[in-house]
């Protein structure tokens, strides 16, 4: 299994992140072997929040490597120009690093701050999607462009039909659903003609703190907390609390089939991607290699 890292652009202790924070991250990220950086992507939030490609902007100035990924930028929110636009600029500006991965979103706020129809969001979706992919050809750039689906048989087509990667939901993500949704992935990339083996997918937002404090452990759960998740729902699909448990969590979903996993540290975010590196990724690193594409 492999992992990437996001990069800490929410405020969950109510501060918003300071540039110093993002580039320590990067940078560790980089060093540390991490495969990718990644950031959400708002337009408004509960929390304080730093615009997500903003945010891989200033981490591609500080990183020479490291993939930089969106998980994944709001197309009908912003619009396929601007966010191609956008997606080109940082495609230059870090040497070709870029993958977008794109959704309709699933937050009404967003779309009352642009004032876009909720309702509208996956027909505009559709139609957005051609346009973005016209935008980035015509500017000669090669960038992947994901699909981010919860396992909807629906969007799992709309993955097969326009993506060249398949994000899934951490939220959703428990190693059964994640298995049956990729077995109907794989079934449905074959009918359009795709090789499913060389199909790429991963999972985020998996939120990480490594603590064998169990007061800590609940305490960072409880600032994490949004009105449609259920504590047990973040406590079973996150990666809060002792290392071990940790690791038995993302076994799990590596023999469900999850090839990569995208971690967002939480807190002290410097020294949990370094824990996690030590104390997580070697353990994968130490098993027998796996084909995750």
């Amino acid at each position: 299994m492999l992992f990437g890292a996001h990069l800490p652009i929410a405020g969950f202790d109510g501060s918003r992140p300071a540039a110093a924070t993002l580039i320590e991250c990067a940078e560790a990220a980089e060093a540390l072997g991490y495969t990718t950086l990644c950031a959400n992507d708002h337009i408004v939030f509960p929390v304080p929040w730093i615009d997500g490609l903003v945010a891989l902007g200033v981490a591609a100035g500080r990183t020479k490597s490291i993939r930089l990924m969106t998980t994944a930028s709001l197309l009908v929110v912003r619009g396929p120009a601007p966010l191609g636009s956008a997606v080109a600029a940082l495609a230059h500006l870090s040497g070709d690093r870029v993958t977008v991965c794109l959704t309709p979103g699933s937050t009404i706020s967003d779309y009352e701050s642009v004032g876009i129809p909720f309702e509208e969001r996956w027909s505009r979706f559709d139609r957005a999607l051609p346009a973005l992919r016209s935008y980035l050809d015509t500017a000669g750039l090669k960038v992947p462009v994901w699909i981010a689906s919860w396992g909807a048989d629906a969007g799992l087509r709309r993955v097969a039909r326009h993506g060249d990667g398949w994000l899934a939901s951490a939220y959703h993500a428990t190693p059964e659903y994640f298995a049956g949704c990729l077995a109907y992935l794989n079934q449905q990339l074959q009918e359009v003609g795709k090789n499913h083996r060389q199909f790429p997918s991963a999972v985020a937002t998996t939120y990480m703190y490594l603590t064998d404090d169990s007061a800590e452990a609940e305490r960072i759960l409880g600032s994490l907390i949004s009105p449609r998740q259920a504590p047990s729902d973040l406590r079973d699909r996150s990666l809060v609390g002792p290392v071990a448990e940790c690791i038995e969590k993302l076994r799990r979903l590596e023999a469900s089939g999850v090839g990569q996993v995208f971690v967002w540290p939480v807190a002290d975010q410097v020294r949990q991607l370094t824990r996690f590196a030590e104390l997580v990724v070697r353990d994968f690193n130490a098993s027998p290699a796996r084909d995750v594409h």
